[in-house]
């Protein structure tokens, strides 16, 4: 047991770092998310697996996204990723005005689609995606955020946030776009403003809004990552990591639409 880390992506203390090296799997209920920290990374190095689980909940054991058929959730995440392992660009889009492009050439993809029953291998249940980092400095558009807002919770209205030369350069409106821009100022770090990753929800299970493991896992959800990308094959390694979501996501590599609104366009 430790004390809450303050934040998503924050480091955890040194003993907890040490057990997990030693563990042969892991599962990590926590107030704030251990994934994108130095404790999951040199636990897998070590040949542990398992997963991480922020904000968890008894519900989120006994319904919705928990009773996906992750086999299913796999295959299509593997679909997928073939072709995204072979992409230069990303764009994804929403009617709502979401509208962002990377460059991902030579980026590996990651694969927490919710099976880890190999050394190495993690999740985030009941959270299935696909993840990859885009290279520094390329990630440029507008993100509409429609579903979650990082720790700010359920935006009570879209929040906008704007993105240029790869980092978060403005978030509007209302008091919790605010609220977010304040969250990330707060820690005095360019690196808190690096966009970390882009990833694809695969569970058709998960529920709209029941909560945040959920949402970013949803099919048909997308979310861009801000923060530290060096756990999932970035370069930054910041003081947090965290995750806007929105629903209704249409995905390109290079200019080919694969994901559309939670149709996928790929041979399974």
């Amino acid at each position: 047991m430790i004390l809450p880390t303050g934040a998503h992506g924050a480091q955890p203390p040194s003993p907890l770092v040490a057990a997990l090296k030693e563990s042969n799997v892991y599962i990590l209920p926590t107030t704030y998310n251990l994934q994108h920290t130095v404790a999951r990374i040199q636990a897998l190095e070590a040949g542990s697996r398992g997963t991480t689980m922020p904000q968890v909940t008894e519900d989120l054991l006994i319904t919705g996204g928990i009773l996906a058929d992750y086999e299913a959730c796999d295959r299509l995440g593997r679909a997928i990723g073939r072709l995204l392992e072979k992409a230069e660009t990303v764009r994804i889009r929403t009617a709502r005005g979401t509208d962002v492009r990377g460059q991902v050439k030579g980026r590996r993809v990651v694969y927490e689609t919710g099976l880890f029953r190999e050394a190495g291998q993690h999740g985030a249940l009941p959270d299935s995606e696909i993840n990859i980092s885009p290279i520094e400095g390329t990630a440029e558009g507008t993100i509409v955020v429609d579903v979650r807002l990082g720790p700010i919770g359920v935006p009570e209205q879209p929040v906008t946030v704007q993105l240029k030369d790869g980092e978060v350069r403005d978030v509007q409106a209302g008091q919790q776009a605010e609220d977010f821009w304040e969250l990330l100022k707060h820690w005095k770090d360019r690196t808190a403003f690096n966009v970390a990753e882009f990833a694809i929800g695969l569970n058709p299970a998960a529920r709209l809004y029941a909560s945040f493991l959920e949402d970013e896992g949803r099919l048909g959800n997308g979310h861009i990552d801000i923060g530290s990308s060096y756990a999932i094959g970035g370069r930054v390694k910041a003081p947090l990591h965290v995750d806007v979501i929105f629903k209704d996501a249409v995905i390109e590599f290079d200019d080919r639409v694969v994901y559309d609104r939670g149709q996928v366009n790929v041979e399974i």
